[in-house]
């Protein structure tokens, strides 16, 4: 059975291609390539020639509609990821959530003032454990002083974070300066 070739002035013009474009997609195989000597030297397979040119056309419509799918699960995922957005700036205005910095601020100011009831703590034991002649009396005088600096602590009023962002501890300083013993004399030791 004879093939009907054609040369390619007409599979371009059936195909609404250049004559380049032919010989590229006969390069890619995506059509049959052309005879290369011989009478049908140039010539391409008609029949061969459409069915591969309607199945790449057929690939590249199959890979744009899996990007318009792509395309919707972005679009969806920004829609969601601006939605959550929203969310939290409409928490952040009704206080529920705080900046970081300012949440960092706030524990840097409650850890201040452990930390200098904690300083304290061997000027104020000193004089007392000194005097005390059990190692079972020590550690409940040392225990006791301890739970007696944490409940100072936990007594405070709550940090209040204002509008720039600096936590205040009630109205005393974050430094622990309200504290009479927090500025003990390292020569009493």
């Amino acid at each position: 059975m004879a093939t009907n070739t054609q040369p390619i002035a007409v599979i371009a013009r059936l195909l609404d291609l250049t004559e380049r474009r032919v010989q590229q997609l006969a390069r890619d195989g995506i059509i049959p390539a052309s005879a290369r000597t011989g009478p049908e030297r140039g010539r391409y397979d008609l029949v061969g020639t459409v069915r591969g040119y309607v199945r790449y056309l057929r690939e590249l419509a199959t890979r744009s509609q899996t990007g318009a799918a792509d395309f919707g699960v972005e679009r969806a995922r920004l829609i969601k990821a601006k939605a959550d957005l929203a969310e939290m700036d409409a928490a952040v205005r009704r206080g529920d959530l705080l900046p970081a910095a300012q949440v960092e601020e706030a524990w840097i100011a409650v850890l201040a003032r452990l930390r200098a009831r904690l300083l304290v703590l061997p000027d104020r034991l000193a004089p007392l454990v000194h005097e005390e002649t059990t190692i079972a009396g020590t550690r409940a005088q040392i225990r006791d002083a301890i739970t007696e600096a944490l409940a100072e602590l936990a007594s405070l009023p709550a940090i209040a974070i204002d509008a720039e962002g600096a936590g205040a501890a009630g109205a005393g300083d974050a430094q622990g300066a309200d504290d009479p013993g927090a500025a003990a004399d390292p020569d009493d030791q």
